[in-house]
């Protein structure tokens, strides 16, 4: 169709051009064009069907096995669980699918005694917002969970008050994009309810386990290449009369050794693009130790790279740390 319009195009002149001959060639302009589009405008539906698919989360991580959670996803409470190991998949259509497998641990691995037991689930969600964070909503047969988008990386299990779920010093309620994305995204604000610069209390503890490697890096630590976890233990301290922040101390169990850190702590109202955020910085004197901790609320601290973006875990740990 191109190589004819173009013969009838070089066939005209001044003398033979007219009415029937400009219908002609409009005709087949009209036709060129309209299958230009079809094919330009199928060539965007498939790019946009593709651009949905990649944005579909796959989690997964490992939570404790208390009360609340057994409740939620209809676990009889008698049954004795150390942690739950997630794997929860949920796409743009409102379907998931959960996978779960629990049980005692296994000591010195990263497994179950007898191999555990396991539950699945499929189901539909709903999304809702809360203070600007998105709210996902899954339902099931036998299971009703509620967690915060954090960002693209990053949910947190939610309480039936919409408070973050607190864990313990093993595992946390953070779960994990399996495939984490790396575009930078703001912090979220979390802390509107529960305020903690203004806590009245002289002693705080934090505790939890957090993936070794991409942290021992960014901070220049001398790990083995065996190293897969740091259990951590922050003591943070304040003025007896002002609550004023003045000193901690942590304990890092690194390869089985515990070192003991100790230094000044300061509390970072707001960011460029958020000024809501808290953060708390950990200052030992040394530029390539200090540690910034995000505040999701008085009981959740999550880890910051130097970026001030967020740390994502893994399917064993996040960088989540628990108040004791």
């Amino acid at each position: 169709m191109v190589a004819s319009l173009e013969n009838r195009t070089f066939q005209l002149n001044d003398n033979d051009l007219n009415n029937n001959n400009v219908k002609n060639l409009s005709s087949l302009l009209f036709h060129f064009t309209t299958i230009l589009f079809l094919g330009l405008n199928s060539s965007c539906s498939w790019a946009s069907e593709r651009k949905t698919n990649n944005e579909n989360y796959f989690l997964v991580g490992c939570t404790p096995g208390d009360d609340l959670i057994k409740s939620q996803l209809g676990i009889q409470l008698v049954t004795k669980i150390d942690f739950i190991r997630w794997d929860l998949r949920f796409d743009k259509s409102n379907a998931f699918v959960l996978n779960i497998k629990f049980g005692e641990n296994q000591p010195n691995t990263l497994g179950f005694v007898s191999g555990g037991q396991s539950k699945d689930f499929k189901g539909t969600y709903t999304i809702s917002k809360n203070s600007n964070n998105e709210v996902y909503h899954l339902k099931a047969e036998q299971l009703k969970i509620t967690l915060v988008k954090l960002n693209e990386n990053l949910f947190h299990l939610l309480t039936e008050e919409n408070k973050l779920m607190v864990g313990n010093g093993g595992w946390s309620y953070t779960l994990n994009n399996k495939n984490p994305t790396k575009v930078i995204s703001n912090l979220p604000s979390l802390t509107a309810l529960n305020n903690p610069i203004n806590e009245k209390v002289i002693h705080v503890i934090y505790d939890g386990r957090t993936p070794c490697q991409e942290f021992a890096t960014e901070h220049q630590m001398d790990v083995s290449e065996a190293c897969f976890k740091l259990k951590w233990k922050l003591t943070l301290n304040r003025d007896s009369i002002t609550f004023n922040p003045t000193t901690y101390s942590i304990r890092k169990v690194v390869d089985g050794i515990a070192r003991d850190i100790t230094g000044t702590w300061t509390i970072i109202k707001g960011t460029k693009s958020n000024p809501d955020v808290i953060i708390y910085q950990l200052d030992p004197d040394k530029p390539n130790q200090t540690v910034s901790l995000f505040v999701g609320d008085e009981n959740v601290l999550f880890f910051l790279h130097k970026d001030k973006n967020l740390f994502v875990g893994n399917d064993n740990f996040s960088f989540t740390l628990n108040k004791r």
